[in-house]
Formats: C-alpha cells, sequence, structure tokens
C-alpha cells in the first residue's frame, strides 16, 4: 500500500515543520541519518489517519476527515 499527503496536507506539514524547527530542542540534534520524525498512516474503514510525531513529543495530525 502506498501512503502519501494530499491535497493541502503538504503545505499544512511544511507550515508546522518550520515553525516547530524553531523550538524543538532536538532540531540541532537530529543524528547523521535523522530519526526525529516519525510519520503515521493508520488506514481505517473511512480513510487514513495521518499523523508526523517529532521525538520531543510533539504531534501533528493531518487527518483529512472532512473527505471522509
Amino acid at each position: 500500500m502506498k501512503f502519501e499527503f494530499y491535497d493541502d496536507q503538504p503545505k499544512k506539514y511544511r507550515k508546522w515543520y518550520e515553525e516547530h524547527n524553531k523550538t524543538c530542542p532536538l532540531y540541532q540534534n537530529d543524528g547523521a541519518i535523522g530519526g526525529r520524525l516519525t510519520y503515521c498512516f493508520t488506514p481505517t474503514s473511512l480513510g487514513v489517519i495521518t499523523v508526523v510525531k517529532c521525538g520531543c513529543g510533539e504531534e501533528l495530525n493531518l487527518t483529512d476527515v472532512e473527505n471522509w
């Protein structure tokens, strides 16, 4: 199964990512291969739940429930 961002999700993600990096305590300590961000795609019978999680604990829910 292929998971990807749709519609305005990339724009919302980019805005959150840029703002979050200004205050994230882990931003400068990402490591050589990254791993600070986790992209979670959970398929349900109604649609796909899309959440981006940072290692610092902050999350962005990109789920588009209006189109379910």
